[in-house]
């Protein structure tokens, strides 16, 4: 085998075992005793198998405290691997799931080409699109929706540690875009290629970009919203997944950081921008 091949099926097998090994917390783990076989009497069917199960359960209990004590001196250098390279995540992501609805929106101001210090402060119009989540609400999803949840997850997890990379007191309207935290940087600048490619003339370029965190309410389980309510969210929603939502009337005005809009339900925070 090649020095190559040696390398990359390392590097492999590093890759596989931090990422399993990251996915368990040593200082979360309650490790609960078990104890002897029991042997219940009113039961014939739990006479026969609890005690089995019980064998059972205390020969696997050896496996994650195993596991745990293995994982615990190595967590330094696995997870800084795994920070670094966003994939750092635990069990505990499904014990707290999502108690609203989260949307994310990238807003483009476009105006001519040309001098950067003459145009930077003129756009001519408005694109608002939709980019979170990546599927719509309104039709079956199947084996799409699961291949669009990763997408999904890549943009949540940017905007976690966003929020918890940006200092509170960069919470005032006069924040300027290079004191945020750069990890929604990139789902901007994506977006924003592609809209220019896709939808702007020769002559036009967007000269800022913004997104914009949206949440709605989530109705607790056995219980459902108001169809109005749901009703009005997905009228705005289809707005969106016709495209980007273009506005040329009026001269736009950038708002100031941290500003809010409302649409329906949704409540709208300005959570980056730039330039």
């Amino acid at each position: 085998m090649s020095a190559k091949r040696w390398a990359l099926s390392v590097f492999f097998v590093w890759h596989v075992v931090s990422t399993v090994l990251g996915s368990l917390d040593p200082s979360n783990v309650v490790l609960q005793p078990v104890g002897p076989p029991r042997h219940p009497e009113n039961d014939p069917l739990a006479a026969t198998l609890t005690p089995a199960l019980d064998r059972a359960a205390a020969v696997a209990a050896a496996f994650p405290e195993t596991l745990t004590r293995v994982a615990r001196p190595l967590r330094g250098m696995f997870g800084a691997y795994l920070e670094i390279t966003g994939l750092s995540q635990n069990w505990k992501m499904f014990s707290a799931p999502p108690e609203v609805h989260q949307y994310l929106r990238v807003r483009y101001y476009v105006g001519p080409r040309g001098d950067v210090l003459q145009t930077v402060a003129n756009p001519a119009w408005t694109a608002t699109e939709l980019v979170l989540p990546a599927h719509r609400e309104d039709e079956v999803r199947l084996f799409r929706g699961y291949r669009d949840s990763f997408r999904d997850k890549a943009m949540t997890t940017a905007l976690q540690r966003f929020q918890r990379n940006r200092d509170a007191n960069l919470l005032r309207p006069d924040t300027s875009s290079t004191e945020l935290p750069s990890d929604l940087a990139p789902i901007g600048r994506y977006f924003a290629r592609r809209f220019e490619r896709d939808v702007l003339q020769p002559d036009e370029r967007v000269l800022r970009t913004e997104i914009w965190y949206g949440v709605a309410p989530m109705p607790p389980p056995g219980a459902t919203l108001d169809r109005p309510v749901t009703e009005a969210r997905l009228s705005v929603l289809r707005g969106y997944y016709e495209g980007p939502v273009q506005d040329h009337f009026g001269r736009p005005v950038y708002p100031g950081y941290h500003s809010t809009e409302g649409e329906a339900d949704i409540f709208w925070v300005l959570e980056y921008f730039e330039p």
